[in-house]
């Protein structure tokens, strides 16, 4: 008989041998899947994550012949800073992808001063939109994603997946800042996901998500062991996770 977690249909592992070949092999990807999907529909939507990880993703993306003006970008997540704080991930954005971006870029932190009202005027304005083309999800050491923080008291609020609201207010109780995060609900609804991780550290603890299954302890174990959207990681370390 099989184990809960082998019931599972499990995410697809591309494996490198450092960041700069994970670095480019995921900006191919990112760079196919948004040129079918221009192609298809003539638009594309992308939703990436901050933080120092995907910086080198972003730079080779940048230098992708990509159709900007046609892609719709935004984050999967937000600390409750001004876009010019150097802690905030539309800053980031911003600075490293190209200007053309800027055209069809939804802000999470918006312009206001309160978040639940920013908060409000996200979930409107994703309610109306279709799935996302891709999303793209990082990870920290202590398993969250997006700010899907482990013992935030939003927490399972944002891991429910009948939760009909695409963004929720979220106080980490251990990182800096509140944040604003798109539900795992939303994230959901996207044509495919990717989890970009690097070093050995983020690898073992993804292995050890993916082996206990206990979102609330590691929220990306949540990602890794839902059935709705295909999910692949790419990561610079090898994973006991089997194909």
């Amino acid at each position: 008989m099989s184990s809960a977690s082998e019931s599972y249909a499990k995410p697809k592992k591309r494996i490198f041998a450092n960041t700069e070949a994970l670095d480019e092999a995921l900006a191919q990807y990112v760079e196919e899947a948004l040129l079918e999907a221009v192609g298809s529909r003539g638009r594309a939507s992308l939703v990436v994550s901050g933080g120092s990880t995907p910086r080198g993703f972003f730079k080779r993306l940048a230098d992708k012949p990509l159709p900007w003006q046609k892609i719709e970008i935004t984050l999967a997540d937000e600390r409750w800073v001004t876009v010019d704080d150097p802690d905030s991930n539309e800053g980031q954005v911003r600075t490293l992808l190209p200007e053309q971006i800027l055209d069809g870029f939804l802000s999470l932190r918006g312009a206001g001063d309160d978040a639940v009202a920013q908060v409000a005027i996200l979930n409107t304005r994703l309610a109306e939109q279709p799935p996302f083309d891709v999303v793209i999800l990082g990870m920290g050491t202590d398993g969250h994603t997006a700010s899907l923080f482990p013992d935030a008291v939003q927490l399972s609020e944002g891991l429910d997946i009948t939760n009909p609201k695409a963004c929720l207010v979220v106080d980490p109780p251990q990182a800096p800042y509140q944040r604003i995060s798109m539900s795992l609900a939303r994230l959901l609804r996207s044509e495919q996901m990717v989890v970009h991780v690097t070093g050995a550290q983020k690898a073992e603890v993804l292995c050890e998500a993916w082996r206990g299954n206990d979102p609330h302890r590691f929220p990306i174990a949540a990602v890794l062991h839902q059935q709705c959207t295909p999910v692949s990681i790419f990561c610079d370390h090898n994973l006991a996770i089997a194909d």
